[in-house]
């Protein structure tokens, strides 16, 4: 509940000071709001486990350095000590580094090793930025005659949001899935970005009262930025997150065109040949980079096609299709909570193999797959272990729904099979274990094992009597 206050009144917040920029009330209701969220942020940090507490101090003390050059800021206009270069810039600066190391903690913690292709796209992207920054927003400063050291502190501002935009996009384009929190912190920092370019573009045809009115946008990208902090399911952004095949998405695609196209539009556009020269070079320049950029997906893609096919005949049966023992052990190795396994050996198999050959064996182990995943749910793991065994993982499933799956099981396998032409019949020992009976994947494993075989058993002493 208290969090839907605080969101409703860090909204009032932000369109007090929208509305009463320079009022007492805006200042206050301002200062106020970004007040409560830092602390609600060091609050939701240190509430953290403490191996774990480092991207959420780094996003605390980000905003918390805002805040500080917000406090002096308002200080030295109520004392009528305003300059062009202070203390507040410091703090003011200091905020970029710390929410972009706080992203690169999270990065790491995702996934150490797997996000080299986010880097080096979002390196790209970032460049691209530098760039623009450098032509729109540096250089046009460094022409003047201004102070020099209020040139270069302000010349510090975009190199910030370059340093923050490629944090960003290096969360952004990572691999895995980030969930509501990491859409809330990206979300917060580009509208951060968005806002620190608009205010540098109007500062110079708006009065200081009319760009104060942003103020209240920018208060509201910090807090998302602080929002993830405050979520139950804030450690989706730093839960290590599950390997992937690389791939390329048509939206990366288009961002590196228009990262490569930048610098040479730019040198093309304000060059000095004639106007229908540089229209030529600027066309060429598109063309080429779209063909390369065509031969390069292609390529990308079929190393995935690839790569995926390696990866399923790393975790499947090459026979039959179904998840093989490598695929059923990594299974079995995380939590084992609400698990059942049924363990299946087939009875007579070894005479088919006998009887009738290899190719009659392997036409009976395909029926039997077909059979088994179609006793199972959606859910299921079906598994071949090798041999004549076989494999069912279930999760959700009671005892007595497990039990009553085991029957089924049993009952379909001991229909007749068409075996590459002779009609064939194998019978099905089925054992059952409970992961609440087992320590782990290993001991479940066992367990079902020994069940199967204590059936096999009972029914070869029936037999023999």
């Amino acid at each position: 509940m208290w969090k839907v206050v605080g969101a409703v009144a860090l909204l009032c917040g932000a369109l007090i000071t929208a509305l009463t920029p320079d009022s007492v009330l805006g200042q206050a209701a301002y200062l106020i709001s970004f007040a409560g969220m830092t602390v609600a942020a060091w609050a939701a940090a240190f509430r953290a486990a403490a191996g774990r507490r480092t991207p959420w101090v780094l996003i605390s003390a980000a905003v918390t350095s805002w805040l500080a050059g917000d406090v002096t800021w308002g200080i030295l206009q109520l004392t009528h000590a305003e300059t062009d270069v202070g203390l507040q810039d410091l703090f003011w600066l200091g905020g970029y580094p710390l929410l972009g190391a706080a992203m690169l903690s999270i990065v790491r913690r995702r996934g150490s090793g797997r996000g080299r292709a986010a880097l080096q796209d979002g390196l790209t992207l970032s460049t691209a930025a530098a760039v623009a920054a450098w032509q729109f927003f540096i250089a046009p400063g460094l022409d003047g005659d201004g102070d020099p050291l209020a040139v270069l502190v302000g010349s510090l501002y975009p190199v910030g949001d370059v340093v923050l935009l490629a944090a960003v996009l290096y969360l952004l384009l990572s691999p895995g899935r980030t969930g509501v929190p990491g859409a809330l912190l990206i979300a917060g920092t580009g509208l951060m970005l968005f806002m620190d370019t608009g205010i540098t573009l109007v500062t110079s045809d708006w009065a200081a009262g009319d760009v104060d009115r942003l103020n209240g946008a920018l208060l509201i990208a910090n807090g998302l930025v602080v929002a993830p902090l405050l979520r139950r399911d804030r450690d989706l952004l730093t839960r290590p997150a599950r390997a992937e095949v690389a791939s390329l998405h048509p939206a990366r695609l288009i961002f590196l065109g228009v990262a490569m196209l930048t610098a040479p539009i730019t040198a093309v556009v304000q060059g000095a040949a004639p106007a229908g020269e540089r229209f030529g070079l600027l066309a060429a320049t598109v063309i080429t980079v779209a063909l390369c950029l065509a031969r390069f997906t292609g390529a990308v893609r079929e190393q995935a096609r690839a790569q995926q096919s390696l990866i399923h005949l790393a975790g499947h049966d090459s026979l039959t299709g179904l998840a093989n023992r490598r695929a059923l052990s990594a299974r079995l190795s995380g939590d084992i909570d609400g698990l059942f396994l049924l363990y299946i050996d087939l009875d007579g198999f070894k005479a088919v193999n006998d009887e009738h050959g290899h190719a009659a064996g392997d036409a009976v182990l395909i029926e039997v797959a077909r059979r088994i995943r179609g006793q199972v749910r959606a859910g299921d793991l079906c598994a071949r272990l090798g041999g004549d065994e076989f494999a069912v993982l279930c999760r959700d499933l009671d005892a007595a729904g497990a039990r009553d799956l085991g029957e089924r099981l049993g009952y379909a396998l001991a229909e007749p099979i068409v075996a590459d032409g002779p009609i064939v019949r194998v019978g099905a020992s089925v054992g059952l274990a409970d992961a609440a009976d087992c320590a782990d994947g290993d001991e479940l494993l066992s367990l079902a094992d020994h069940a199967m075989f204590t059936i096999k058993r009972s029914r070869r002493a029936t037999v023999a009597a």
